[in-house]
């Protein structure tokens, strides 16, 4: 689905499954536990649900200790004891993250036509300093922001609004870019033009919020800005 984006000015990605692909966490996993896969998916849902969760209770702790207790919950459900090492190098997975294929090519293209750039991201900054590092996307980015400076996660509208002051724009100026169906609803409802990755083709979530566009890459992405905002 397309829709005007003569109003843009500015782009803003989620960083963990919409840049960087969390399901790379699983080779670190192999040794823990024998489906890995749902080791990790079990990790990723649990890292959310404790934002939502905490957002909802006024409890913050950072990302990082959020991505921990996930992890030590998980390891609980799997009848898996970890001991301190193992649990750090499953820890510094999220620091080594890597980047969808089509990311780097796309964000140079972004980048190369004059678009200002950004990360909003739930992420603690440490983590997406680290991250954004070792995949070799930091360059990209004139912002980086976290929702650690509201203390509270995505879908709270404060996150949202931290893009807003950075850039000095207002939210439909804003194409927010994400590939998490909460995500893409939150900025929606508090008025940025959203696209969403759908990298997987699966149906939108019922939240009452339709994104501006619609994409499979991020390719078709750089395709749909094509020409001057």
């Amino acid at each position: 689905m397309n829709g005007d984006l003569t109003a843009i000015r500015a782009i803003l990605f989620d960083l963990y499954g919409t840049l960087l692909d969390v399901r790379s966490v699983e080779a670190a996993c192999a040794g823990v536990a024998a489906d890995a896969a749902a080791f990790t998916q079990l990790w990723r849902a649990k890292q959310l649900e404790y934002t939502f969760l905490r957002t909802l209770m006024g409890r913050y702790v950072d990302f990082w200790q959020v991505t921990r207790d996930a992890l030590e919950y998980s390891a609980e459900r799997f009848g898996v004891a970890l001991d301190p090492a193992r649990r750090e190098a499953l820890m510094a997975a999220w620091l080594r993250l890597a980047s969808f294929p089509d990311a780097p090519e796309a964000l140079a293209a972004l980048d190369g036509a004059g678009r200002t750039l950004g990360v909003l991201s739930n992420g603690s900054p440490p983590m997406l300093d680290a991250a954004l590092a070792h995949s070799g996307l930091r360059a990209h980015f004139a912002h980086v922001l976290s929702a650690d400076a509201v203390r509270v996660y995505k879908p709270h509208s404060a996150v949202y609004q931290l893009g807003c002051d950075a850039l000095g724009l207002l939210p439909h100026q804003v194409l927010f870019v994400s590939s998490n169906g909460f995500d893409v609803a939150g900025a929606a409802h508090f008025g940025f033009a959203v696209c969403w990755a759908n990298r997987a083709g699966v149906p939108a979530d019922r939240l009452d919020q339709i994104p501006r566009l619609q994409i499979r890459s991020l390719g078709e992405l750089v395709a749909a800005l094509r020409g001057p905002l």
